[in-house]
């Protein structure tokens, strides 16, 4: 009983958490937005008398949006490049501040890009030694090449880990999405349900049945 209520309490903490911190992030988006364009779009007449407070705020988010993609615009050429990389030095050199920046930013890389092209598929190969055995994920699979680039994400913190160069006939792919693998993997395995299990030992017996065929890896 215990650990049924363990494994589905983690299961539903983990589907209710990231919509609070979203949903928080994004009030706290919407407040502070509110607080900093409302007061200067008060100030235009034809607005604040035409037009109630709420759709004062949207106007101030609509330009917020538009000034950070112009930034986005800015950071792509060659003189956005160089500002940045300016800008990036000087916190860098800050001692406590540089610790701060570093952290912020590998975060902000790990979530602000598309996982769906970072990682490839989910596979299972013996790692650290044989008969133990590691999910990971494919990173770089060329056809000609004889050994895959495979991530192996740390548990409970997804966002660190080692890479990996494996050969290709040690490798199964396993189908489970790379989403919840993810989940898996930040769990420590607590939330692993039947169906997973028995993806992963199938991918297993298929590596220690032989070699890859063709066109499988």
């Amino acid at each position: 009983m215990f650990k049924f209520l363990q494994r589905h309490f983690l299961t539903g903490l983990l589907a209710i958490t990231p919509l609070a911190i979203t949903s928080w992030i994004l009030w706290r988006f919407y407040a502070i937005i509110s607080a900093t364009m409302q007061p200067w779009l008060a100030r235009v007449p034809a607005l604040s008398e035409a037009y109630p407070d709420f759709f004062l705020t949207l106007i101030g988010v609509v330009v917020f949006v538009l000034v950070i993609t112009l930034v986005g615009l800015f950071t792509r050429n060659l003189i956005g490049m160089a500002f940045f990389r300016l800008v990036e030095r000087f916190f860098k050199r800050i001692p406590v501040v540089k610790s701060l920046f570093s952290a912020v930013q590998q975060i902000a890389a790990v979530f602000l890009q598309d996982q769906r092209k970072a990682f490839q598929k989910v596979v299972v190969f013996p790692y650290p030694r044989e008969g133990l055995y590691s999910l990971g994920f494919v990173t770089s699979d060329e056809e000609d090449a004889d050994l895959l680039t495979i991530f192996l994400p740390t548990a409970p913190n997804p966002t660190s880990g080692y890479m990996l160069l494996v050969p290709r006939e040690e490798a199964r792919t396993v189908a489970i999405p790379v989403e919840d693998a993810i989940k898996l993997i930040v769990s420590g395995g607590s939330i692993m349900t039947a169906a997973q299990a028995i993806e992963i030992q199938n991918g297993i017996r298929q590596r220690a049945s032989g070699p890859a065929r063709d066109g499988e890896s």
